[in-house]
Order: structure tokens, then C-alpha cells, then sequence
């Protein structure tokens, strides 16, 4: 059996599996990339028995001379490793060959301090004011039918932000995110009840902050009227029909107020994408939160208290939390 048979069969494995909901068609269409792209390319011919443990890590270096990052390249192994275990429960292989240990390359997303997100909503407000370019437009400036480039900002952008920041939500969430999805809760607490399409394999409801009520009252009366307030329309850029389309220019559109604010690079250079607002607001919550744990606030956002430990709170320095470091619990009297 070459691994170019093992691997055919292997797609279409994962394309049964996407068709009857075990896995998203993304996650399939995903990994029938990475086996045409990178792997049969490399392994194509070779017998499924000659590929161990020194022909994977021959492989891998030859992934890092192409410039591959390791978090990149330990995906491509994951679904080596998916090719190899449909061969062995079609009996093909003995046994699935060991994976070769990379070190971690990740780093904490850049998110942004109080001051820098302060001014990212006032150059975002700045921006939607500005007159458009006198260039002439054509058909390769558009996106799902929108002037995408040299056009005056998105007049949600600066919502979009707040939003971002007081909701915990992945720009992903932005794509499908319909006005079915949201509810006002009005009561002890005012917040937002959001019941939103699963994400990275998380369903659970998620908790706003006070502020994201008037925002998406705000946005909501915009929509009554330009007559897309339905529930089945979407929040954001519900014009756009393509909701890829629409993704790629709300990217595009941030950007803009990114490089206008001088905020596209981090602290430790990384470059800041809408995925940072999510973790200006996890952070946020851990700066200000009084105490708030940590199991709490990755149930909210979707994620787990390692992914927390390992990408939010890993930028926080004692010092920023010092009046909790300094807080005493009170003693009743003797």
C-alpha cells in the first residue's frame, strides 16, 4: 500500500464523516489541503511501511527550511497522523508510526492597553468621516458588492471594536453572527444572552459586558432602518450576501485603522489582526475582573483555562494586578 492510496482513502474518509456532521466540511476540506499540498507531495509512492520515525523527521526539517512555522508544521503531522490511523483501521498498517515532538513557537497574541484601545475608537470614528479617494473605482476595488479599497471606513468599524472588546467573541463568530443569535437581558444585571453558532467546537452561550447593550441597540437601530433588522439578518455588513466577502473586508477595514493608529505591531511585534480585540477583552477581564476565575471566564469565551493561562494571562505582570496581590481577606473579630 503507497501512502498516496492510503491518503486518497483517507480524504474521502474525512469527507464521509463531514457529510453525515461528525466533523465541520471545513475541518475536511482542511485536511484534504494539507495531504495534497504537503504530503503526498513529499511521500507520494513511498510504502506506508518505509515511513518512521527518521523518515518523518527528514520531512519535518525539510518543512523548516521551507520557512514553515513549528505550530504549522505540527498540523501538517496531525494530519499525517490521520492518514496513517484510517490506514490501520482498514487493516493497511501494523501499527501508526511515531510523530516527531516539536517545541512550541506560540507567543501571546498582541492585544491592546486601555489607552491604545481608546485610541483605536477615536481614529476608527476619525476614519469614517474622511472623503473618499477622487481615484476612480473599478471592479477590482470591490467586495461582495462594497468598495473595499480607498473608500470611506466601514461606518460600524468603531462599533465593531467596542463590540469585540465587551462580547469576548472570535472574529469568526462576526461571519454567521445574526440578530436571532443575541438577546437583551434586562434585570439585576443588563448584558447580552448570546446563543452563537458553535465555534472551534464550543456551543456554550456567551455572557457580554453592561457596555455591549447600547452598541448593539445602537447597530440595531441602524439596521431597522436600512430595513435588515430581521432575525435571520447578519449583525455585521448584513449587505454582504458572501460572507466570506464580508470577513475580508471587515480585515480590511480594521487594518486601515490599525496602521492610521500606529497599532498594527504589538509590544513584542506581533502583528495585531481582529483576533487581538478578543484578547484585549479576555485580558480586560483579567486586569479588572476582581478576582474573577479563571474556569468562569474561559467558559465565556469559548476556550479553555490553558489557552487562557497559555496566551492571555502569560502578558500580565504582577504589577498591573497589585491591588489584588496587596487585598486581604477580613477577619471577623475575636
Amino acid at each position: 500500500m503507497t501512502f498516496s492510496r492510503a491518503a486518497a482513502n483517507a480524504v474521502r474518509r474525512e469527507s464521509a464523516r463531514a457529510a453525515t456532521g461528525e466533523i465541520t466540511e471545513a475541518s475536511s476540506r482542511i485536511f484534504a489541503g494539507r495531504v495534497k499540498n504537503y504530503l503526498v507531495p513529499h511521500f507520494g509512492e513511498v510504502g506506508l511501511s518505509e515511513i518512521n520515525l527518521a523518515a518523518i523527521n527528514a520531512f519535518v526539517d525539510l518543512l523548516c527550511a521551507r520557512g514553515l512555522k513549528r505550530s504549522s508544521i505540527r498540523l501538517i503531522l496531525t494530519s499525517l497522523r490521520r492518514v496513517f490511523y484510517h490506514a490501520y483501521l482498514a487493516e493497511q498498517v501494523d501499527a501508526i508510526p511515531q510523530m516527531s515532538r516539536l517545541s512550541s513557537d506560540s507567543a501571546p497574541r498582541g492585544g491592546f492597553g486601555p489607552e491604545e484601545y481608546l485610541r483605536l475608537w477615536q481614529v476608527a470614528r476619525r476614519l469614517i468621516l474622511e472623503p473618499p479617494s477622487m481615484r476612480v473605482q473599478s471592479h477590482r476595488d470591490t467586495a461582495g458588492g462594497l468598495f473595499s479599497k480607498d473608500y470611506p471606513l466601514l461606518p460600524t468599524m468603531p462599533h465593531l471594536i467596542r463590540f469585540m472588546v465587551n462580547t469576548f467573541i472570535r472574529p469568526t463568530d462576526l461571519r454567521w453572527m445574526q440578530h436571532k443569535h443575541i438577546q437583551i437581558v434586562r434585570g439585576r444585571h443588563l448584558y447580552l444572552r448570546m446563543e452563537l453558532p458553535e465555534s472551534k467546537r464550543h456551543t456554550t452561550q456567551i455572557i457580554s459586558m453592561r457596555p455591549a447593550v447600547s452598541i448593539y441597540e445602537s447597530l440595531l437601530k441602524a439596521a431597522r432602518q436600512q430595513g435588515t433588522a430581521g432575525p435571520d439578518d447578519y449583525v455585521f455588513l448584513p449587505e454582504v450576501k458572501n460572507r466570506k466577502s464580508a470577513m475580508i473586508l471587515l480585515d480590511l477595514h480594521f487594518r486601515r485603522v490599525l496602521e492610521a493608529s500606529q497599532l498594527r505591531l504589538g509590544k513584542r511585534g506581533q502583528v495585531r489582526t481582529l483576533y487581538s480585540l478578543r484578547h484585549t477583552a479576555i485580558t480586560f477581564r483579567l486586569l479588572y475582573g476582581r478576582g474573577i476565575d479563571l474556569l468562569t471566564l474561559a467558559r465565556n469565551a469559548r476556550t479553555s483555562v490553558e489557552m487562557i493561562e497559555r496566551f492571555y494571562a502569560s502578558e500580565l505582570s504582577a504589577e498591573m494586578n497589585i491591588a489584588l496581590l496587596h487585598s486581604r481577606r477580613s477577619v471577623a473579630a475575636q
